[in-house]
């Protein structure tokens, strides 16, 4: 193993009991008081020491808690959340012998004594989470329920609860191993992980889990932080950090998704994309010329693949840094001689319908006119002796310190030329490397601006381009608590193999089960030899169903590069994903709205299915269309768990399935299983677009799938609000279709007699005042209506 990968790898070592260490928890509540809406005690350690614990909610079902001892001093704002302050808000306190309740809309936090618990009850009184008190060795408590790891002078804080038999938990952030955390041990501390997803290391790893018990904890703290989750006490789930204190939000909610909700209201939601964004990326790394790209993009066009965005990485520079310097660096000055006249050359992408993507990093080179003015300026990290501070492997290049108001402003205003000059968008890459002597312009120290230090970055490439474009996107790798509200995440260096295809849809189930909703991944894998065609079909084909898509790869990435077979299917389901755009605007908005992903994990959408909490190689893309991605070499077939009721082949209406089941799906090469969950309803664009770029779809094709209840779907189009309501009753299917000044293609899907059966309709009209009613009977079904109001 080389050093620099040795250095990578996190400390894997246990909690508690390990040897060189002392530990010292709670023994007694020595009293507790109520004042301005927070519960306060104060608590005595086994070593005689205190510390003191207090309570309050800040919104319905969330709860803070914080534990410290002598003068830690908290934050009193924090970029990880939406809010700018959050003020205790109104909550009763009761007292009754050795308990202390503090109760705020329909929840509750219990403090007792005798033995010392922490206990959170939703409104009926049920008791959802509590600390680990019971099991012990030889006298001893094995996951000790809060207290203080301590070695010389260094005192960690830490916390136990109890993991019950029925619960299953998620979260931890964009994680590659099993989606289900049960039984898992994670680090949070944000790595460039170096061309690996195969292990804990990790671009975006959020301290947050969630349990299908109905709580949620979230360690609010930047500092690195190690979670076990039944992993060494299978009966507890514990969490150390390298902090000096405990600042913990609590959330109390019904099931996975209302826990989603409760998060993201706190920490922040999505931004609708503009719709050119959900298009195909198309990428390699490297594009060398401008040629080259154009070559690439014309090739998407010819073969009839819609695409959206040509992305262009660091050889849009004059000088490429990584082969120097063994790392990546950005000097932001234009490569003329192979990216000639760049305006105009933007200008020609733009004629042809693509947006231009430009790679970014907050590395700068040492011996750079912009490391000098950066330097001079006092605008890098700085070590502790006042030097500008290097990356953690001590390479020659210098941290932009996005903590500086002005030094952000400056870095914002490099991209702001680009997009002036005709750039679209940015991939800001890197940034995990932060070392932990550092010095900020803030006063923090690396140790503990390391994993915000992403957010940061993140934050000032999202907001230089909303400021320039007004466009809310950016094609970011890494991130930290509250980084959802600057979409979209792509999953880094994955490797190319089958089994590191596997990892990454875990990953973005994972990411998506800590609130990152526009999350994407390189089709075909990043690092290693070039895929073979197989797997380069297998990953498209889910790749292309996903809430972002691009190609792109250390080996080319362009579907011809693989056979007349790849050029099909690839093209075959980028044309599905184009159909798709109408239903992925709506669920867009819905991630805008409830904080609820793109990409569900089963669990999500159906939270009372007892087979589904460990199913990680399926999803729902929105709330209808279940996708099945094929991740065995050779396979034609495979498994597939449907929910109850009724579903349909979305390729082949007339072919549906009874849930309740595994069933075993036919999957040739050009076939991915995609289902549709009955009640759906579907807007789909009409036509065979190459691009999004023409303004407002000219019509719409609806499907509506025959279910017990109707579902209402709702999506902007560039300022044309569609909202589409079906449903169906006795045969009947209705579709209500409100504020669309286009022409509607209607494909419904009748039930009679236990067959499904399609007939088409096609109704021009012209909207009025008064409204238009256009009726007709289904074929062989019950009365369709389309209504326009």
């Amino acid at each position: 193993m080389s050093r620099n990968i040795a250095d990578l790898l996190t400390d894997d070592s246990r909690i508690f009991h390990r040897e060189g260490y002392d530990y010292d928890w709670v023994q007694k509540v020595l009293g507790a008081e109520f004042r301005d809406n927070v519960l306060t005690a104060r608590l005595r350690l086994e070593s005689g020491k205190q510390l003191k614990l207090s309570v309050h909610a800040v919104a319905g079902g969330t709860f803070r808690l914080r534990v410290w001892r002598g003068r830690a001093q908290f934050m009193d704002t924090s970029p990880m959340l939406e809010a700018e302050e959050l003020p205790p808000m109104p909550a009763e306190s009761s007292e009754r012998e050795g308990s202390w309740t503090l109760t705020s809309g329909a929840g509750s936090v219990r403090i007792t004594d005798g033995p010392f618990s922490v206990q959170l009850l939703d409104g009926a009184g049920e008791v959802l989470w509590r600390l680990e008190t019971e099991d012990r060795a030889a006298g001893a408590l094995v996951a000790p329920h809060l207290g203080l790891r301590r070695r010389q002078e260094r005192a960690e804080p830490f916390l136990s609860w109890r993991i019950e038999n029925d619960e299953r938990l998620f979260g931890m952030g964009e994680k590659f191993n099993k989606v289900e955390k049960t039984g898992t041990r994670a680090t949070i501390w944000t790595a460039d992980t170096c061309g690996l997803n195969t292990t804990d290391l990790s671009y975006m790893a959020v301290p947050v889990l969630f349990s299908t018990r109905g709580w949620g904890l979230m360690l609010h703290s930047s500092f690195r932080s190690y979670w076990e989750i039944g992993s060494f006490s299978y009966t507890a789930g514990s969490v150390l950090t390298e902090d000096d204190k405990l600042d913990l939000f609590l959330f109390a909610a019904p099931d996975l998704k209302a826990l989603l909700e409760r998060y993201t209201a706190l920490t922040g939601r999505p931004p609708v994309p503009p719709k050119w964004a959900l298009g195909v990326w198309l990428s390699r790394c490297q594009y060398t010329s401008r040629r080259e790209a154009e070559t690439a993009a014309a090739g998407m066009r010819q073969h009839h693949i819609p695409c959206d965005v040509v992305h262009l990485d660091p050889p849009w520079m004059k000088v490429h840094y990584y082969p120097i310097i063994g790392v990546d660096a950005c000097d932001f000055d234009w490569n003329e001689e192979d990216f000639p006249q760049r305006e105009q050359m933007f200008g020609s992408f733009a004629e042809d319908g693509f947006n231009v993507c430009l790679w970014v990093n907050p590395y700068l080179p040492e011996g750079t006119e912009i490391y000098e003015e950066a330097k001079a300026k006092g605008y890098l990290a700085k070590t502790p002796a006042g030097e500008p501070a290097r990356n953690e492997h001590n390479q020659p290049v210098g941290i932009t310190d996005f903590t500086n108001p002005e030094a952000r402003e400056w870095w914002k205003d490099h991209l702001k030329e680009l997009l002036r000059a005709g750039a679209s968008v940015f991939k800001p890459d890197y940034g995990e490397r932060v070392p932990e002597d550092c010095i900020f312009h803030n006063g923090k120290t690396g140790a503990e601006m390391h994993n915000l230090y992403l957010f940061l970055y993140n934050q000032a490439v999202f907001e230089a381009t909303v400021e320039q474009t007004g466009e809310r996107i950016i094609w970011g790798r890494s991130g930290y608590i509250g980084s959802q509200r600057y979409p979209g995440t792509w999953a880094g260096d994955t490797q190319v193999s089958w089994r590191a295809m596997k990892c990454c849809l875990r990953g973005g189930l994972s990411a998506g089960m800590t609130g990152i909703s526009l999350w994407s991944h390189d089709i075909g894998g990043f690092t290693g030899p070039k895929p073979e065609p197989e797997l380069y079909i297998r990953w498209a084909q889910w790749g292309l169903l996903t809430p972002l898509s691009r190609f792109h790869g250390t080996t080319p990435r362009e579907p011809w590069e693989y056979g007349e077979e790849a050029v099909r299917v690839v093209r075959r389901y980028a044309r599905l994903r184009y159909s798709l755009i109408p239903y992925l605007l709506a669920a867009a908005e819905q991630s805008a709205r409830a904080g609820v992903p793109i990409m569900r994990h089963m669990a999500l959408e159906f939270p009372r299915e007892p087979n589904v909490h460990t199913l990680d190689d399926q999803y729902m893309l929105g709330p209808d269309l279940l996708v099945a991605p094929v991740l065995v070499k050779g396979a034609r077939s495979r498994p597939v768990y449907l929910p109850g009721g009724t579903w349909t082949e979305l390729e082949r209406p007339s072919v549906n399935y009874e849930g309740g089941r595994f069933v075993e799906m036919r999957a040739p090469l050009g076939k991915l299983p995609v289902l549709v969950r009955e009640g759906a309803v579907i807007p789909r664009l009409a036509g065979d677009p190459q691009h999004l770029k023409d303004g407002p779809a000219s019509a719409i094709e609806v499907d509506v799938y025959p279910g017990p209840r109707g579902k209402t779907v709702s999506f902007k189009d560039e300022g044309v609000r569609v909202r589409l309501t079906g449903g169906s009753a006795d045969g009947d299917v209705g579709l209500k279709v409100k504020a669309v000044p286009m022409s509607v293609c209607a494909r419904f899907l009748s039930v009679r007699a236990g067959e499904v059966k399609a007939g088409d309709l096609e109704v021009d009209w012209k909207v009025s005042e008064s409204g238009t009613e256009v009726r007709f009977d289904a074929a062989e079904g019950g009365e369709i209506r389309l209504e326009v109001e």
